[in-house]
């Protein structure tokens, strides 16, 4: 039979207790004269536990290394101006390998081993999919990184949150009015079979699809694909103008660059990839059109010093994933100030209940009762030739071009 978090804690607790009973008992009837002996110095509080659940391994490595360094600078920092009501914050590290099944187990070897209060980081919806199930079953908060298939939410979801991705199909919402925004009649778009995939998919045929003059060609390929040219041929009678790749996370730039061999003059908008990833495959022609989405808002001063701080730390230039890793953090530190409490149910229960603003995004974290969020909005980025004024030298950087209007969530089904 499994235990919960709550009935965990609780046996121990009584076999403690017990323990220490039985001691009293027995040592009544060997009762010696009793010694001054000095009062010990009292020890220091144990640090506060973060688990970090990411994928350091396999195809979404790229997201899991930034939201990994952006989650340590935040511990850093805090932890140098005095930690938590005095207590060091502490960042408790396993890789998912990409691996739902895997990450589940792992997720309670943090809770039930390491005793962490909360966990941040997955990427992949899959593995959105079964933490979230423990995130529930265990009463433990969990931050999503990504993960944005619409089924990991439920009616009944309480220690779920999304932070940096709304779900695929409101993602799509975004995309539509950014779509009339710009004329665009012509989409393709290519999608992973998976989960995410098909919640993409969703969303495109709900909003995208349904907009007056709109033609569609969408086709669906295997998650590990990496030749792109059957499928892109299939659309080229259309002549897209803009080609959706979001829902094909480790193939996007992959897209982009058959397309564009393949004589595509097209736009291309990926799901929140790093921006060196673009690069990696792009080079100079990450110019030539790329687009993403992100939560950052990238003229804030607030992100410049920010962006500043984690080049000199790292020695490279930050994205969506290190400045969500910061983010997710400072969310759960906001939490447990606000709270004045680090028990999970006190932080859902904050995180649920709060509006928390941070100026690196271009919107407050605010939730509805089953941890979707209800002021999100989407900041499309496209990239422009040099680097930023803050980082490496690097082929481009990242500007805004489009900002949607708040998306409305909508309701689990169940």
């Amino acid at each position: 039979m499994r235990m919960n978090r709550r009935e965990f804690m609780g046996t121990a607790a009584l076999f403690g207790g017990s323990v220490l009973f039985g001691s009293s008992i027995f040592g009544c009837t060997t009762q010696q004269p009793a010694e001054k002996t000095p009062t010990p110095a009292p020890k220091p509080e144990k640090p506060i536990k973060i688990g970090f659940l990411g994928p350091l391994s396999g195809p979404f490595t790229p997201w899991g290394d930034g939201h990994l360094k952006g989650a340590k600078m935040a511990v850093e920092e805090i932890n140098a101006n005095g930690g938590v009501g005095g207590r060091k914050l502490e960042l408790v590290i396993r890789d998912t390998k990409n691996n739902a099944s895997e990450a589940a187990t792992v997720f309670e070897e943090l809770v039930f081993q390491e005793g962490v209060i909360a966990v941040i980081g997955p990427v992949s919806s899959d593995v959105g999919l079964s933490t979230s199930r423990k995130a529930e079953e265990l009463s433990v908060p969990l931050l999503l990184h990504m993960a944005g298939s619409d089924k990991i939410l439920t009616k009944k979801s309480r220690y779920t949150f999304r932070t940096a991705l709304v779900a695929g199909p409101l993602l799509m919402q975004a995309l539509a009015e950014y779509i009339k925004d710009k004329g665009y009649t012509r989409i393709g778009a290519v999608i992973a079979d998976y989960a995410w995939g098909h919640s993409i998919k969703g969303g495109i045929e709900k909003y995208i699809e349904t907009l007056p003059g709109v033609e569609l060609v969408m086709e669906v390929a295997p998650v590990k694909e990496s030749d792109f040219t059957p499928y892109l041929r299939k659309m080229k009678d259309l002549n897209p103008e803009l080609v959706i790749a979001t829902g094909h996370p480790p193939g996007t730039a992959k897209i982009a660059r058959q397309g564009i061999e393949l004589g595509f003059n097209a736009k291309y908008i990926g799901p929140n990839i790093p921006k060196k990833a673009w690069e990696k495959i792009l080079g100079e022609d990450v110019t030539k059109g790329m687009l993403d989405f992100t939560p950052v808002n990238y003229d804030a001063d607030e992100f410049k010093s920010f962006a500043q701080k984690f080049y000199e730390k790292y020695n490279e230039e930050v994205d969506f994933a290190g400045t969500t890793g910061y983010v997710n953090v400072s969310h759960i530190v906001w939490a447990i100030n606000k709270a004045n409490s680090s028990e999970p149910d006190d932080i859902a229960n904050t995180i649920r209940g709060g509006t928390y603003n941070n100026p690196l995004f271009a919107f407050p974290l605010s939730y509805t009762n089953w941890g979707d969020q209800k002021e999100a909005r989407e900041v499309i980025i496209t990239f422009k030739p040099g680097g930023p004024p803050y980082g490496p030298e690097s082929i481009s950087h990242a500007q805004i071009e489009f900002i949607s209007p708040p998306i409305k969530p909508v309701e689990p089904a169940e």
